[in-house]
């Protein structure tokens, strides 16, 4: 589950519980709606990151995963990530709807003094969360890749939000054009770079998408809002979770044609390369952001 189930706790925790109760294993990471303050939080004075500490304390009261996990020789791989505006490389367009008046989460999260959401820092934060857990797994899965004597496990990894700009429409197709400054982070794409995972699970702009980009299949089937999903074909009718991994019929499944996939298997666009994030001072410099046509 790619994050966003609910702002409201009892309704978080109950999701969690059914699908518990549904299936063996469930693999979570927190969406920016989870992070939402509700009228407790506000009660209580607290931030965001309090409200995550509560949302992984839900996740451990009930036995759902959100670190890294083997499960029957396949990796779960959760990615804390948070947006920022500078992962945005395409031209801004005039008189756009700024940021922080298209998304609800400037109001609707607090953070702590030092985390300002026009900025990095709070992408910064999230992504220290992942360590020292990706770097340890990093290690890991290079030496399952090289030994002679075993095949490699599958690496699935997840995270709500985007690595890689070409991964929304162009602003030029989308009706707020300010989107893409709070939809993806640098930060993760590091991320996704070091572990190379046969696929990446990513939620929270709507668009469904299944391609390959760099080696690295890219999936987003989001369940969306009502609305949202009365507007699909047959009116959302027959709409299920797509099963991206099966072991018991020989593994990945077969790519799922999404319309702005296909759209973009036959139209080119000019987009920014993606930057990647210097794990350290010594490797700044190694990316560019020369544009590139995908």
């Amino acid at each position: 589950v790619a994050g966003d189930v609910s702002h409201r706790p009892h309704l978080l925790e109950e999701t969690l519980e059914t699908l518990k109760k549904k299936f063996a294993h469930v693999c979570f990471t927190p969406g920016n709606h989870d992070l939402w303050l509700d009228s407790d939080n506000n009660a209580r004075n607290e931030n965001s990151l309090d409200k995550l500490k509560q949302v992984f304390s839900i996740c451990s009261r009930l036995g759902v995963h959100y670190k890294p996990k083997k499960i029957n020789g396949v990796w779960f791989v959760p990615i804390f990530s948070w947006y920022h505006a500078s992962w945005d490389r395409e031209s801004d367009w005039q008189n756009a709807r700024p940021v922080h008046k298209v998304m609800s989460d400037f109001v609707a999260c607090r953070w702590p003094e030092g985390l300002d959401p026009m900025d990095e820092s709070v992408a910064h934060w999230f992504d220290t969360l992942n360590d020292p857990d990706l770097l340890n797994l990093s290690t890991v899965l290079d030496i399952e890749r090289e030994s002679t004597v075993e095949s490699s496990c599958p690496v699935i990894s997840y995270s709500h939000f985007l690595p890689r700009q070409d991964l929304i429409p162009e602003k030029c197709m989308l009706y707020e054009k300010a989107l893409p400054k709070a939809v993806g982070s640098d930060f993760l794409m590091r991320r996704v770079a070091d572990l190379k995972p046969d696929i990446h699970v990513f939620g929270h702009t709507h668009f469904s998408w299944d391609c390959v980009l760099d080696g690295v299949r890219y999936i987003q089937w989001p369940l969306a809002y009502p609305q949202e999903r009365k507007r699909r074909s047959n009116g959302g009718e027959g709409w299920a979770p797509f099963a991206i991994y099966d072991s018991s019929r020989g593994g990945m499944a077969q790519r799922r044609p999404t319309y702005w996939c296909n759209y973009y298997q036959t139209n080119d666009r000019a987009m920014p390369k993606p930057k990647c994030v210097a794990a350290s001072d010594d490797e700044a410099g190694q990316c560019d952001t020369e544009a590139v046509v995908k």
